[in-house]
Protein backbone atom coordinates (compact mmCIF):
# COMPACT_ATOMS: atom_id res chain seq x y z
CA UNK A 1 0.00 0.00 0.00
CA UNK A 2 1.28 3.46 -0.84
CA UNK A 3 2.03 5.51 2.23
CA UNK A 4 0.48 8.99 2.63
CA UNK A 5 3.93 10.59 2.42
CA UNK A 6 4.62 8.99 -0.97
CA UNK A 7 1.20 10.04 -2.18
CA UNK A 8 2.01 13.58 -1.04
CA UNK A 9 5.31 13.55 -2.94
CA UNK A 10 3.51 12.49 -6.09
CA UNK A 11 1.22 15.48 -5.65
CA UNK A 12 4.29 17.73 -5.32
CA UNK A 13 5.68 16.60 -8.68
CA UNK A 14 2.49 17.61 -10.43
CA UNK A 15 1.84 20.79 -8.40
CA UNK A 16 1.42 23.76 -10.68
CA UNK A 17 2.27 26.36 -8.03
CA UNK A 18 5.30 24.42 -6.83
CA UNK A 19 6.55 24.28 -10.40
CA UNK A 20 6.17 28.06 -10.67
CA UNK A 21 8.24 28.52 -7.49
CA UNK A 22 11.00 26.22 -8.77
CA UNK A 23 11.19 28.07 -12.08
CA UNK A 24 11.41 31.44 -10.34
CA UNK A 25 14.24 30.33 -8.03
CA UNK A 26 16.11 28.67 -10.92
CA UNK A 27 15.86 31.91 -12.89
CA UNK A 28 17.38 33.83 -9.98
CA UNK A 29 20.28 31.37 -9.76
CA UNK A 30 20.96 31.45 -13.49
CA UNK A 31 21.01 35.25 -13.43
CA UNK A 32 23.47 35.31 -10.53
CA UNK A 33 25.83 32.84 -12.26
CA UNK A 34 26.90 31.36 -8.90
CA UNK A 35 27.30 27.70 -7.97
CA UNK A 36 25.37 26.15 -5.10
CA UNK A 37 28.44 26.07 -2.89
CA UNK A 38 28.96 29.81 -3.40
CA UNK A 39 25.26 30.49 -2.65
CA UNK A 40 25.55 28.47 0.57
CA UNK A 41 28.58 30.51 1.59
CA UNK A 42 26.67 33.71 0.95
CA UNK A 43 23.81 32.64 3.24
CA UNK A 44 26.34 32.35 6.08
CA UNK A 45 27.24 36.05 5.91
CA UNK A 46 23.77 37.47 5.26
CA UNK A 47 22.11 39.13 8.25
CA UNK A 48 18.87 37.75 9.70
CA UNK A 49 19.16 34.67 7.48
CA UNK A 50 19.83 31.15 8.70
CA UNK A 51 22.76 29.40 7.03
CA UNK A 52 21.54 26.97 4.38
CA UNK A 53 23.56 24.00 3.18
CA UNK A 54 24.36 23.23 -0.44
CA UNK A 55 22.15 20.14 -0.54
CA UNK A 56 19.21 22.10 0.84
CA UNK A 57 19.60 24.74 -1.86
CA UNK A 58 19.65 22.03 -4.53
CA UNK A 59 16.41 20.49 -3.20
CA UNK A 60 14.78 23.94 -3.32
CA UNK A 61 14.87 23.85 -7.12
CA UNK A 62 14.01 20.15 -7.45
CA UNK A 63 10.38 19.73 -8.63
CA UNK A 64 10.23 16.17 -7.26
CA UNK A 65 11.18 17.27 -3.73
CA UNK A 66 8.67 18.64 -1.21
CA UNK A 67 8.06 22.37 -1.03
CA UNK A 68 11.03 23.95 0.80
CA UNK A 69 10.69 25.87 4.01
CA UNK A 70 10.10 29.60 4.04
CA UNK A 71 13.53 30.49 5.41
CA UNK A 72 15.19 28.44 2.66
CA UNK A 73 13.33 30.35 -0.05
CA UNK A 74 14.23 33.71 1.51
CA UNK A 75 17.90 32.72 1.88
CA UNK A 76 18.03 31.41 -1.70
CA UNK A 77 16.61 34.65 -3.10
CA UNK A 78 18.93 36.91 -1.09
CA UNK A 79 22.00 34.83 -1.90
CA UNK A 80 21.17 35.23 -5.59
CA UNK A 81 21.08 39.03 -5.15
CA UNK A 82 17.31 39.37 -5.59
CA UNK A 83 15.71 42.73 -5.02
CA UNK A 84 13.15 43.32 -2.29
CA UNK A 85 10.30 42.98 -4.77
CA UNK A 86 11.73 39.76 -6.17
CA UNK A 87 12.06 38.32 -2.68
CA UNK A 88 8.44 39.17 -2.01
CA UNK A 89 7.40 37.44 -5.21
CA UNK A 90 9.41 34.37 -4.22
CA UNK A 91 7.69 34.24 -0.82
CA UNK A 92 4.29 34.81 -2.43
CA UNK A 93 4.90 31.85 -4.75
CA UNK A 94 6.07 29.80 -1.77
CA UNK A 95 2.88 30.50 0.20
CA UNK A 96 0.73 29.45 -2.75
CA UNK A 97 2.76 26.26 -3.24
CA UNK A 98 2.64 25.45 0.45
CA UNK A 99 -1.14 25.89 0.61
CA UNK A 100 -1.54 23.70 -2.46
CA UNK A 101 0.71 21.08 -0.92
CA UNK A 102 -1.30 20.92 2.33
CA UNK A 103 -4.65 20.84 0.51
CA UNK A 104 -6.61 22.23 3.47
CA UNK A 105 -7.49 25.67 2.14
CA UNK A 106 -9.92 24.33 -0.45
CA UNK A 107 -11.80 22.28 2.15
CA UNK A 108 -12.35 25.19 4.55
CA UNK A 109 -14.84 27.00 2.29
CA UNK A 110 -14.19 30.16 4.25
CA UNK A 111 -16.40 33.16 3.39
CA UNK A 112 -14.96 36.46 2.34
CA UNK A 113 -14.58 39.07 5.07
CA UNK A 114 -17.73 41.07 4.13
CA UNK A 115 -19.73 37.83 4.38
CA UNK A 116 -18.54 36.85 7.87
CA UNK A 117 -21.60 36.80 10.11
CA UNK A 118 -21.22 34.06 12.72
CA UNK A 119 -18.41 32.77 14.97
CA UNK A 120 -18.16 29.73 12.69
CA UNK A 121 -17.55 32.03 9.70
CA UNK A 122 -14.84 33.87 11.62
CA UNK A 123 -13.18 30.61 12.67
CA UNK A 124 -13.09 29.45 9.05
CA UNK A 125 -11.70 32.80 7.88
CA UNK A 126 -8.90 32.72 10.48
CA UNK A 127 -7.99 29.14 9.57
CA UNK A 128 -7.91 30.16 5.90
CA UNK A 129 -5.60 33.09 6.70
CA UNK A 130 -3.26 30.64 8.43
CA UNK A 131 -3.24 28.34 5.39
CA UNK A 132 -2.68 31.23 2.97
CA UNK A 133 0.31 32.27 5.11
CA UNK A 134 1.90 28.90 4.42
CA UNK A 135 0.93 27.35 7.78
CA UNK A 136 4.02 28.67 9.62
CA UNK A 137 5.18 26.94 12.81
CA UNK A 138 3.21 28.06 15.83
CA UNK A 139 6.24 29.41 17.68
CA UNK A 140 7.17 31.45 14.62
CA UNK A 141 3.61 32.77 14.52
CA UNK A 142 3.97 33.85 18.17
CA UNK A 143 7.22 35.63 17.34
CA UNK A 144 5.68 37.50 14.41
CA UNK A 145 2.70 38.54 16.56
CA UNK A 146 5.00 40.28 19.06
CA UNK A 147 5.33 44.06 18.80
CA UNK A 148 6.68 46.79 21.06
CA UNK A 149 3.27 47.03 22.74
CA UNK A 150 2.11 43.40 22.63
CA UNK A 151 3.64 40.11 23.66
CA UNK A 152 2.68 37.42 21.19
CA UNK A 153 3.42 34.64 23.68
CA UNK A 154 0.91 36.03 26.17
CA UNK A 155 -1.73 36.90 23.59
CA UNK A 156 -1.39 33.62 21.71
CA UNK A 157 -0.50 30.58 23.80
CA UNK A 158 0.43 27.56 21.72
CA UNK A 159 -2.81 25.80 22.66
CA UNK A 160 -4.85 28.81 21.49
CA UNK A 161 -2.99 28.95 18.17
CA UNK A 162 -3.52 25.22 17.71
CA UNK A 163 -7.28 25.50 18.35
CA UNK A 164 -7.68 28.49 16.02
CA UNK A 165 -5.85 26.75 13.19
CA UNK A 166 -8.07 23.68 13.64
CA UNK A 167 -11.29 25.76 13.69
CA UNK A 168 -12.05 24.57 17.22
CA UNK A 169 -12.19 28.17 18.47
CA UNK A 170 -11.81 31.73 17.26
CA UNK A 171 -10.03 34.67 18.83
CA UNK A 172 -11.78 35.63 22.07
CA UNK A 173 -10.71 39.29 21.95
CA UNK A 174 -9.80 41.66 19.15
CA UNK A 175 -6.17 42.11 20.36
CA UNK A 176 -5.80 38.33 20.22
CA UNK A 177 -7.34 38.20 16.75
CA UNK A 178 -5.08 41.04 15.62
CA UNK A 179 -2.02 39.25 16.98
CA UNK A 180 -2.96 36.07 15.13
CA UNK A 181 -3.34 38.02 11.88
CA UNK A 182 0.05 39.68 12.39
CA UNK A 183 1.54 36.22 12.81
CA UNK A 184 -0.06 35.28 9.48
CA UNK A 185 1.59 38.31 7.83
CA UNK A 186 -1.68 40.14 7.19
CA UNK A 187 -0.91 43.71 6.14
CA UNK A 188 -1.96 46.45 8.62
CA UNK A 189 -4.18 48.01 5.94
CA UNK A 190 -6.26 44.82 5.97
CA UNK A 191 -6.90 44.95 9.71
CA UNK A 192 -9.97 47.17 9.47
CA UNK A 193 -12.08 44.70 7.42
CA UNK A 194 -11.00 41.97 9.82
CA UNK A 195 -12.03 44.09 12.80
CA UNK A 196 -15.47 44.69 11.31
CA UNK A 197 -15.86 40.97 10.60
CA UNK A 198 -14.82 40.14 14.17
CA UNK A 199 -17.40 42.57 15.62
CA UNK A 200 -20.19 41.11 13.46
CA UNK A 201 -19.33 37.62 14.66
CA UNK A 202 -19.52 38.73 18.30
CA UNK A 203 -22.97 40.31 17.97
CA UNK A 204 -24.64 37.15 16.65
CA UNK A 205 -26.55 35.35 19.41
CA UNK A 206 -25.67 31.66 19.72
CA UNK A 207 -28.25 29.19 18.50
CA UNK A 208 -29.96 27.52 21.47
CA UNK A 209 -30.99 23.91 20.89
CA UNK A 210 -34.69 23.13 21.16
CA UNK A 211 -34.31 21.16 24.37
CA UNK A 212 -32.16 23.85 25.98
CA UNK A 213 -34.63 26.53 24.92
CA UNK A 214 -37.48 24.56 26.48
CA UNK A 215 -35.55 24.19 29.73
CA UNK A 216 -34.77 27.90 29.77
CA UNK A 217 -38.45 28.69 29.29
CA UNK A 218 -39.34 26.41 32.20
CA UNK A 219 -36.84 28.27 34.36
CA UNK A 220 -38.27 31.67 33.48
CA UNK A 221 -41.95 30.86 33.85
CA UNK A 222 -43.85 28.89 36.41
CA UNK A 223 -46.32 26.23 35.31
CA UNK A 224 -49.21 28.22 36.77
CA UNK A 225 -48.31 31.28 34.75
CA UNK A 226 -49.20 29.59 31.49
CA UNK A 227 -52.59 28.64 32.97
CA UNK A 228 -53.30 32.10 34.37
CA UNK A 229 -55.76 33.28 31.66
CA UNK A 230 -57.90 30.15 31.91
CA UNK A 231 -57.85 30.15 35.69
CA UNK A 232 -58.87 33.79 35.70
CA UNK A 233 -62.00 32.89 33.74
CA UNK A 234 -62.63 29.94 36.04
CA UNK A 235 -62.41 32.16 39.11
CA UNK A 236 -64.88 34.65 37.62
CA UNK A 237 -67.49 32.23 36.27
CA UNK A 238 -67.30 28.73 37.72
CA UNK A 239 -66.82 29.53 41.40
CA UNK A 240 -70.06 31.54 41.80
CA UNK A 241 -72.02 28.68 40.21
CA UNK A 242 -70.44 26.18 42.54
CA UNK A 243 -71.41 28.32 45.49
CA UNK A 244 -75.01 28.41 44.28
CA UNK A 245 -75.06 24.62 43.92
CA UNK A 246 -73.86 23.88 47.42
CA UNK A 247 -76.10 26.31 49.29
CA UNK A 248 -78.82 23.73 49.89
CA UNK A 249 -76.51 20.86 50.77
CA UNK A 250 -75.74 19.85 54.35
CA UNK A 251 -72.74 21.66 55.76
CA UNK A 252 -71.46 18.52 57.47
CA UNK A 253 -71.41 16.68 54.16
CA UNK A 254 -69.65 19.51 52.37
CA UNK A 255 -66.99 20.36 54.94
CA UNK A 256 -64.47 17.59 54.10
CA UNK A 257 -64.70 18.13 50.36
CA UNK A 258 -64.44 21.89 50.60
CA UNK A 259 -61.41 21.59 52.82
CA UNK A 260 -59.65 19.54 50.16
CA UNK A 261 -60.86 21.95 47.49
CA UNK A 262 -59.40 24.90 49.41
CA UNK A 263 -56.06 23.18 49.76
CA UNK A 264 -55.91 22.46 46.03
CA UNK A 265 -57.02 25.93 44.90
CA UNK A 266 -54.76 27.95 47.22
CA UNK A 267 -51.64 27.58 45.00
CA UNK A 268 -53.73 28.47 41.96
CA UNK A 269 -54.86 31.77 43.41
CA UNK A 270 -51.36 32.54 44.61
CA UNK A 271 -50.17 32.15 41.02
CA UNK A 272 -53.01 34.38 39.77
CA UNK A 273 -52.13 37.10 42.25
CA UNK A 274 -48.47 36.89 41.25
CA UNK A 275 -49.41 37.22 37.58
CA UNK A 276 -51.67 40.18 38.33
CA UNK A 277 -48.94 41.98 40.27
CA UNK A 278 -46.42 41.33 37.49
CA UNK A 279 -48.79 42.78 34.88
CA UNK A 280 -49.62 45.77 37.06
CA UNK A 281 -53.22 44.74 37.73
CA UNK A 282 -55.18 44.24 40.90
CA UNK A 283 -54.68 41.01 42.85
CA UNK A 284 -57.10 38.24 42.00
CA UNK A 285 -59.40 37.15 44.82
CA UNK A 286 -62.15 34.56 44.85
CA UNK A 287 -65.69 35.84 44.29
CA UNK A 288 -67.41 36.97 47.47
CA UNK A 289 -64.18 37.59 49.36
CA UNK A 290 -64.68 39.53 52.56
CA UNK A 291 -62.26 40.66 55.26
CA UNK A 292 -60.79 37.56 56.82
CA UNK A 293 -60.86 36.45 60.40
CA UNK A 294 -58.13 34.71 62.34
CA UNK A 295 -58.67 31.43 64.15
CA UNK A 296 -56.96 30.77 67.40
CA UNK A 297 -55.88 27.25 66.44
CA UNK A 298 -54.02 28.31 63.26
CA UNK A 299 -51.67 31.03 62.11
CA UNK A 300 -53.48 31.31 58.76
CA UNK A 301 -56.41 33.55 57.89
CA UNK A 302 -59.46 32.25 56.04
CA UNK A 303 -61.95 34.53 54.29
CA UNK A 304 -65.58 34.17 55.33
CA UNK A 305 -68.82 35.99 54.61
CA UNK A 306 -71.32 37.26 57.14
CA UNK A 307 -73.08 33.89 57.28
CA UNK A 308 -69.94 31.98 58.12
CA UNK A 309 -69.43 30.04 54.86
CA UNK A 310 -66.56 30.79 52.56
CA UNK A 311 -66.50 31.84 48.93
CA UNK A 312 -63.41 29.95 47.79
CA UNK A 313 -59.68 29.89 48.49
CA UNK A 314 -57.75 33.11 49.01
CA UNK A 315 -54.51 34.12 50.56
CA UNK A 316 -54.59 31.86 53.60
CA UNK A 317 -51.07 32.51 54.75
CA UNK A 318 -49.16 35.30 56.47
CA UNK A 319 -45.55 35.66 55.36
CA UNK A 320 -44.54 32.36 53.82
CA UNK A 321 -46.54 31.91 50.58
CA UNK A 322 -45.22 28.40 50.01
CA UNK A 323 -46.39 27.03 53.36
CA UNK A 324 -49.36 24.70 53.34
CA UNK A 325 -52.66 26.42 54.32
CA UNK A 326 -54.11 25.79 57.76
CA UNK A 327 -57.38 24.02 58.53
CA UNK A 328 -60.41 25.33 56.76
CA UNK A 329 -63.42 26.37 58.92
CA UNK A 330 -66.64 24.40 58.83
CA UNK A 331 -69.73 25.80 57.19
CA UNK A 332 -72.52 27.28 59.24
CA UNK A 333 -74.12 24.59 61.31
CA UNK A 334 -71.26 22.16 60.70
CA UNK A 335 -68.65 20.85 63.05
CA UNK A 336 -65.12 22.16 62.69
CA UNK A 337 -62.52 19.48 62.19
Amino acid sequence: MTSPSRTGHTAHRTSRRHTALVRFLAALKNRSGLAYAKLAARTAVLESITTVSTSTLKRAVDPSAPVPQENVVAAFARACGATTEEERNALRLWRAARAEERGILATLRAPSLPNVRTPADLAAALAAAYERAGAPPRRLLQKRATTDDADGTLLLPLTTVWRITRREAHAATWPQCQAFLRGCRVHPRRMRPWHEAWKRAQTVAPVVPERAASAAADDRYDDHTALAPGLQVFAETALPRLQALVQGVSAEALAPGLEVFAERMAPVFRSLRWEARRNGGAPVSPPGDEPSRTFADSSSTVPTDNKGDHGGAADIQNGNRRARPGPYPALQGGRAR
